[in-house]
């Protein structure tokens, strides 16, 4: 009993001693430090068996092979970074995994859109007859995700029923795996490099490395830099006959300068609100610039904004980056020569509020129009939407929530109700936009009919009309026995209506919201010889014998008048209240009378046609006996002296 306590105990002390040997060489892990991944302990505490993992290229994505409690084989799962959380292991479609194997050492693509694995079957009937050393199948498969769906694995063709551990490098073709060699009846793994040439065809595997190790050992790849493979090697001894003890020793293999991976160049990147400086969970999808396929598609870590994606060369990308109910941020990166194959870091700013400036414009005169009132409806729910709205001179600026359509109704008086749909559910590439928008006039008709008062008939003329409240003119001919006009409702418009032989007409005219038509009849006044017309508005500088601008207006009348009536001649005449001495105001008006006689000489009437007299105060209309009879006297007048 004591001898067999000693050998035991010797036992243990040569197994401690071989440990530390061990770890002269390289580090050893047991089982639990090693597998799984720390990510995802939480699942193997939960009765997860879980083994070989291997991260995205941006590091969000975990894909690793595992037996799910109360399974009894191993599929393929892959599991994603949310917030921080790793998601519950979702399994892979049944195109990858199968029912009466096991698929085992995934490996994912940078753009995560080829899948290389390992599946195992099994010979029951070798298993048996050789004690385990026959009968166990390892192949390379790969899988092709299309349009989000993983399609049917195929068996690579460098595939051989000995291979395992696949390793795909950031270019996305180059592969190493280790595949399992005889040597003198020693059993051992080598590791091998071949490159994916398109349409199915690889370049023939060559040797890397082997492991020269006396017992059998199953290495995993990782990545470790583009120069450097770390590997670890699974060493299984058998304690008794019902337990195995399992080692772990990890060591450095240098790849030879003519087997690494091709050039390639890394976008790195935060994504942040533009306004809160949050981060944002953004989409990262990578188009190719001449086909405008979808090539690669990437997620933000959500805890800290931060994306990575592998750039190939003899690609032109347009980038999309955006998250939902966000704008997006769009750059083009030319990856065609070598030399732009760079590392590149880019800090992005997408905006969660649109803010759109809004600058209502007349449909006609393209003068700015500002509504008195604006709604805002969400299109989906037909709710009212109280938004953020800054009031500007010329237009207005509302910061709407990106995610949905709005009818953004506009509404002033004059004009009809305008309603513009912004559709932001739809990409919105910048977080301000500008809209011009023209607003149309409400108009109503005024008919026009021209009448004389001796005949009643008026063949022709023409008509102007002059809006006092926005810079319009309206000049077109009368066509009888009636003429119809449009006019903006509820403004303004100086008349003029004149004809041949007749005496020019004006007026104010209007149209009020309500009327649909409206009729106005003018009877013309006949020119006749030594008939006197007074003409309104004429006015002069205080004291002065100078036209003031808003006289132009009424001696514009007189030039239409007598240019259509090329016999017309006529004296112009001055009148002044009785403020004054005689012979100031004799000379005033008469000066005043000559500035209009020249007024008219410059528009090009000829001065033979024209006299001008002042009258001073001789002939006052009404008594001087108040300021209002004072205005009314101080005017200029004409008379007809031929015809």
């Amino acid at each position: 009993m004591k001898i067999k306590l000693y050998f035991c105990r010797m036992k243990r002390y040569s197994t401690l001693l071989l440990i530390c040997l061990l770890m002269s060489v390289a580090p050893v892990f047991g089982q639990k430090d090693l597998q799984p991944t720390p990510e995802l302990r939480k699942f193997s505490q939960q009765g997860w068996k879980i083994q070989h993992a291997n991260f995205s290229f941006d590091s969000l994505s975990i894909y690793f092979s595992a037996c799910a409690p109360g399974q009894s084989n191993y599929d393929l799962y892959v599991t994603h970074s949310r917030a921080g959380m790793w998601s519950v292991p979702e399994r892979m479609n049944d195109s990858i995994n199968t029912a009466n194997g096991d698929e085992l050492w995934p490996s994912v693509s940078s753009d995560e859109r080829r899948l290389y694995f390992i599946r195992r079957t099994y010979d029951e009937k070798l298993i048996r007859s050789s004690h385990g050393a026959q009968g166990v199948f390892d192949q390379l498969f790969t899988s092709d995700n299309l349009r989000g769906q993983w399609q049917k694995a195929e068996p690579s063709m460098v595939a051989t029923d000995h291979d395992i551990s696949p390793l795909v490098m950031p270019d996305n073709r180059t592969i190493i795996f280790a595949r399992k060699e005889a040597e003198r009846k020693r059993l051992y793994y080598a590791l091998y490099h071949t490159q994916y040439l398109g349409y199915g065809v690889w370049t023939l595997p060559v040797r890397l490395d082997s492991t020269e190790r006396r017992s059998l050992y199953a290495p995993y790849l990782k990545q470790q830099g583009d120069t450097v493979l770390q590997v670890t090697e699974i060493q299984e001894q058998e304690r008794s006959k019902k337990e195995q003890d399992t080692t772990y020793l990890n060591r450095q293999v240098v790849i030879p300068s003519h087997m690494r991976s091709a050039r390639y160049g890394v976008l790195t990147g935060v994504v942040t609100d533009e306004n809160s400086g949050r981060t944002v969970e953004a989409t990262i999808r990578l188009y190719d610039a001449i086909t405008a396929n979808l090539l690669d598609e990437a997620l933000c870590d959500a805890t800290t904004g931060r994306f990575r994606v592998a750039l190939q060369p003899a690609h032109k990308y347009n980038i999309d980056i955006t998250a939902p109910n966000y704008s997006h941020h769009y750059l083009t990166i030319d990856c065609r020569q070598t030399d732009s194959l760079t590392n590149r870091h880019i800090n992005v700013q997408i905006a969660r509020n649109l803010s759109i400036r809004i600058n209502p414009y007349d449909a006609e005169l393209f003068t700015p129009e500002p509504p008195e009132r604006e709604v805002i409806r969400n299109t989906a729910t037909n709710k009212t939407l109280r938004v953020q709205t800054k009031r500007e001179q010329q237009g207005r600026v509302y910061d709407l929530p990106i995610g949905n359509t709005y009818a953004l109704t506009l509404y002033r008086r004059g004009y009809q109700d305008t309603t513009l749909l912004i559709n932001t559910m739809r990409d919105v590439r910048f977080s301000a936009a500008e809209f011009d928008v023209p607003v149309k006039p409400i108009k109503l008709p005024l008919v026009l009919q021209l009448g004389n008062e001796l005949d009643g008939e008026v063949k022709e003329g023409s008509i102007r009309l002059r809006n006092r409240n926005k810079h319009e003119v309206i000049e077109m001919p009368y066509n009888p026995p009636t003429t119809t006009i449009l006019l903006r409702q509820d403004d303004e418009y100086e008349l003029v209506v004149q004809s041949p032989g007749h005496f020019f007409f004006d007026t104010i005219v209007s149209i009020p919201e309500g009327y649909d038509q409206q009729l106005c009849n003018i009877d013309l006044k006949p020119i006749q010889k030594d008939m006197i017309v007074q003409l309104r508005n004429i006015q002069f500088e205080s004291n002065s014998y100078i036209l003031t601008r808003s006289s132009h207006a009424e001696l514009d009348k007189v030039v239409k008048l007598m240019e259509a009536n090329p016999g017309l001649k006529i004296e112009l005449s001055a009148h002044t209240d009785d403020i004054g001495t005689d012979a100031y105001n004799d000379q005033l008006s008469s000066k005043r009378g000559e500035a209009t006689l020249e007024y008219l000489v410059k528009k090009g009437i000829n001065r033979s046609r024209l006299t001008s007299t002042g009258y001073g105060k001789r002939q006052p209309l009404v008594p001087n006996t108040s300021d209002a009879n004072r205005a009314i006297n101080r005017r200029v007048e004409f008379k007809v002296t031929d015809f």
